[in-house]
């Protein structure tokens, strides 16, 4: 008679494709019982509805129906809706949102507008898709990220999608996340959790602005699981993404240590790639371990392979 092997809580702290990455990693593991808690800073409305595209990165990653060059949107989704909006010179026309990614879209902002909550609609919308993990947003409130530039005060999805985030960064402004509240599904994931990965996310434009919503910073400081965060850099370059010219905008060093320093007093261990060469003196003088491994997430295997890696380490700590 087999018997099941011991259930592990994991909680992933994502945002964007690393984030979604990462989660696929521990995604169909009979140990582990997964909960992936999702940045809602990127989040806007366009043509009256409701986008929240890490929220449907991490979505359709877990459903393995993500567009595998982009990591985003859905594989093979054509944009004739755009297309009509475009030659009607509607607003708004260059975020790229595809005709299966439209459906989606109709789906959560009626049902947000009948009264739904975002977890509550997120929650059924993973259970169609045939999610096999907890999927919630940190909150159910509209708390959006805003970018100052030189070109002045920007919607998140102005800088990075319609200028490409080229207007210089001055500052990443999450005042409205302060006022929101994280859910309940999300208080009680992180207070029972065995294991939380903070996703080699963006540690500024993903991870930063959920650790401004409420009490969430103070909950992963607080909690008893073993905490791991993963370096979003390799060889001082991101895999996807404007993070290093972030950093060089906002005059923050383009290093591992300098993004580890963000997450002191919420982590445990911090994961660098194999390559990296981390100094004496940071592994010295800081209250977590340092670790190396393999962080590139090229394809499912080595998500996986990272996964079980941090579940190792984890078990060690």
């Amino acid at each position: 008679m087999s018997v099941d092997p011991k259930q592990i809580k994991v909680v992933v702290i994502a945002g964007g494709v690393g984030g979604a990455r990462m989660a696929l990693g521990f995604l169909n593991r009979p140990e582990v019982d997964m909960t992936v808690v999702v940045n809602v800073g990127d989040d806007d409305w366009f043509h009256g509805l409701r986008v929240c595209p890490d929220l449907d990165t991490v979505l359709y990653t877990l459903a393995g129906v993500v567009n595998p060059k982009h990591g985003w949107g859905v594989d093979g989704d054509t944009t004739r809706s755009l297309s009509v909006l475009q030659k009607l010179e509607a607003p708004d026309t260059w975020m790229t949102l595809g005709d299966a990614d439209l459906g989606l879209h109709i789906y959560r902002s009626t049902a947000l507008r009948a009264g739904g909550s975002l977890t509550e609609v997120m929650s059924l919308v993973a259970q169609k898709f045939g999610v096999k993990a907890t999927l919630l947003p940190v909150t159910d409130e509209e708390c959006p990220t805003l970018i100052k530039t030189t070109s002045g005060l920007l919607r998140f999805q102005e800088w990075f999608v319609r200028d490409r985030g080229q207007p210089a960064v001055k500052a990443v402004v999450t005042d409205s996340a302060k006022h929101a509240h994280v859910t309940a599904g999300v208080q009680s994931a992180i207070r029972e959790a065995d294991v939380i990965v903070i996703a080699p996310s963006n540690p500024f434009l993903s991870i930063g602005p959920m650790l401004s919503v409420g009490n969430f910073r103070a909950l992963l400081s607080e909690c008893s699981a073993k905490r791991v965060a993963v370096s979003p850099l390799i060889g001082g370059k991101a895999v996807k993404g404007p993070l290093v010219k972030l950093l060089q905008d906002l005059e923050e060093p383009v290093s591992s240590e300098a993004i580890a320093a963000r997450y002191e007093g919420l982590i445990d261990a911090f994961v660098i790639d194999a390559d990296e060469e981390p100094e004496d003196d940071w592994r010295a003088g800081v209250p977590y371990q340092i670790v190396q491994m393999p962080t590139l997430m090229s394809d499912a295997d080595k998500s996986r392979e990272l996964a079980t890696r941090i579940c190792s380490l984890a078990e060690g700590l």
